[in-house]
């Protein structure tokens, strides 16, 4: 069948943008493999009207908006190809294809923690990435910074806000600037350069940490650098161009390098958001989208 556009992803962008394309009478078909990145998530802050909602929830009640417009379909699989021959786009999944005009990635990101043993224990539990997301949660209590490099030193400013005894883990990172060195130290805040042997602690709760020199350090909990892409291999037929940190280059309106390939949420930020800004992205983005196709049709 062919379709006004085909959506990669059903998180926060891609539902959102479908529900702009059922109330602008788009024919539409949303491919969602159904393996969100939150899914270590337990609960969802800071969207009006849905602050600690779970994940699952939020999507249950979001999917409920957009399939109950009629131009809107919704398929649970995953997408092997996507390729573009002449004007179309040509999606395919394990046993069926589909063609359409445009096609919105909004599929979120890859990620991937630091190298530490049992990591993903605790992740999502009482080890977290976003000071914005779950630093409240997390307010006064004694936290580790699992940091390193450049962003390690914003990291430590932002957790200042919600806790006054932090201490750095940079996990075998030898190289800390002296200025990062000295400023720590000012501010009574540890820095250990020893890689991390094994996280400690019970059902998910972070309270400790073992170096590999044998040290134990208390803690109460963690935020941690996370590694994110986009490098998708459904991709690969599509010559997309991305910058040096591999993320896609678009235009103003949402729009790869590629015509009529769009990109929102996460995966054109190339970097973890709130569900808010996803869902706000993937609104407008729709909206640029069929503005292009009224225009062509006008």
């Amino acid at each position: 069948m062919y379709y006004d556009v085909i959506i990669i992803g059903g998180g926060p962008a891609g539902l959102n943008a479908a529900l702009n394309f059922g109330r602008g009478m788009k024919q539409t078909l949303v491919i969602d493999e159904d393996k969100p990145r939150n899914s270590v998530t337990q609960l969802s802050h800071s969207f009006l009207t849905q602050d600690g909602v779970t994940p699952t929830e939020f999507k249950r009640k979001a999917k409920a908006d957009v399939i109950k417009y009629k131009d809107v379909t919704y398929l649970e699989k995953h997408v092997e190809q996507i390729e573009k021959i002449d004007k179309e786009f040509i999606v395919k999944t394990q046993d069926q294809t589909f063609n359409a005009r445009q096609v919105l990635l909004a599929t979120g990101l890859r990620e991937q923690g630091p190298n530490i043993t049992n990591f993903n224990d605790f992740y999502g539990q009482s080890i977290f990435y976003c000071p914005w997301c779950d630093g409240y949660e997390m307010r006064n209590k004694k936290l580790a910074v699992i940091y390193s490099g450049e962003m390690m030193l914003h990291m430590v400013k932002l957790l200042s806000n919600f806790s006054q005894d932090l201490v750095v883990f940079t996990n075998g990172e030898k190289e800390v600037l002296e200025e990062d060195k000295v400023l720590l130290d000012k501010k009574g805040i540890d820095i250990y350069t020893e890689p991390i042997a094994r996280l400690i602690g019970n059902n998910g709760r972070l309270n400790g940490i073992e170096l590999n020199d044998e040290q134990i350090i208390s803690v109460e909990g963690a935020f941690a650098k996370m590694y994110w892409d986009t490098q998708f291999d459904f991709l690969n037929k599509l010559s997309m161009i991305r910058d040096e940190d591999g993320k896609f280059e678009t235009n103003i309106y949402g729009e790869t390098s590629v015509e009529g390939l769009y990109v929102a949420g996460e995966a054109k930020d190339n970097f973890a958001g709130q569900l808010l800004d996803s869902a706000a992205n993937g609104g407008v983005i729709a909206k640029m989208m069929m503005m292009k196709q009224i225009e062509e049709d006008f």
